[in-house]
């Protein structure tokens, strides 16, 4: 294996690793069931790159008996190691998106499980069937990001429209990147067909796809950054007020959970000077109201959203960022 190849592959490693435990962490502290899908998805990546490189070191000291098991176990948990984070990434949609059915949620991982192995044991051992398993991968990437557009189209909430918008950008790019992942696919075990093909410093195979490394990066910075985001923001403490695109992303949050619950502008209000910290008593003086009328609204804010007190409250408003 090249040099630059192999510190590639630990860069990758080291990402996903690095990102899995900032995605538990901020889990830990919001509980916010997008997070642990994150964690999962990046662990099994991480396993599923490492299980490649193990290939590339191992793989050409085999005899011709260990080889022929070797890659039937490799097969088998490289569908393990793919529905791993593509179910996990498919939980994540489901959950940005308010996804309820558990039918929904459950069958797109179910297919790609069996419709792999059924790739395995039906199709004649050589590319084509190499590569048709590695493009279901790609196929329930389409499936995500279809859903993703058309559970998009269908929403009449212009506040949920505006969270999504903020992924954009991502979205493009997941598109692009999944052609791309198709298109290497294609050249490399259809038409190129090498055993290894050396470019400068970089060496190219049929198992390695540097398209979906490269997808794999900017999903793992996009999750980092997250991560990094909600620990700033600290569960158990509001963070003090500063700082324009912080303030614009808990106002956001605020319309968002305001909606959700549906609360009225002034429990709106009430629920933005809870969530700094104020007592009745400086809410009252703030939005200029009688203490009894505040006390009103925070009753009815917990009643709203289902909370007993305001710990609970706060604590449940950082669920939704």
């Amino acid at each position: 294996m090249g040099f630059v190849l192999f510190h590639f592959t630990l860069i990758v490693l080291l990402a996903s690793v690095l990102t899995s435990a900032a995605c538990m962490s901020a889990y830990l502290v919001s509980r916010k069931r997008v997070l642990l899908f994150a964690f999962l998805a990046f662990l099994f990546y991480f396993f599923d790159v490492a299980w490649v490189l193990q290939d590339e070191l191992m793989y050409p000291g085999l005899d011709a008996q260990m080889t022929s098991a070797y890659l039937m176990v490799r097969s088998y948990a490289s569908i393990l190691a793919g529905a791993g984070f593509l179910v996990s990434f498919w939980l994540v949609v489901c959950t940005v998106l308010g996804e309820k059915s558990r039918a929904l949620m459950a069958v797109p991982g179910v297919v790609f499980v069996v419709a792999s192995a059924v790739v395995l044991v039906a199709f004649p051992e050589g590319n084509v069937q190499r590569f048709t398993f590695y493009t279901l991968r790609a196929l329930l990437l389409f499936w995500m990001l279809g859903f993703a557009a058309y559970r998009y189209r269908a929403m009449d909430d212009d506040v949920e429209r505006g969270r999504l918008r903020r992924y954009l950008r991502l979205y493009v790019a997941l598109w692009v990147l999944g052609a791309l992942v198709v298109a290497e696919d294609v050249l490399f075990f259809l038409v190129v067909d090498p055993a290894t093909l050396g470019l400068g410093p970089w060496a190219f195979t049929s198992e390695r796809n540097y398209a979906e490394n490269a997808l794999m990066l900017i999903c793992l910075f996009v999750a980092c950054r997250d991560a990094f985001r909600t620990l700033a923001l600290r569960f158990e403490h509001p963070p003090a007020p500063g700082g324009e695109r912080r303030e614009a992303v808990l106002n956001d949050n605020l319309m968002r959970y305001g909606k959700e619950h549906q609360l009225s502008e002034r429990e709106r209000e009430v629920l933005y000077l809870i969530r700094e910290g104020n007592g009745n008593q400086n809410i009252a003086s703030t939005l200029q109201l009688s203490p009894s009328t505040v006390k009103v609204h925070v009753h009815n804010i917990l009643q709203k959203a289902g909370q007993a007190n305001r710990q609970e409250l706060i604590r449940d408003f950082w669920k939704t960022m």
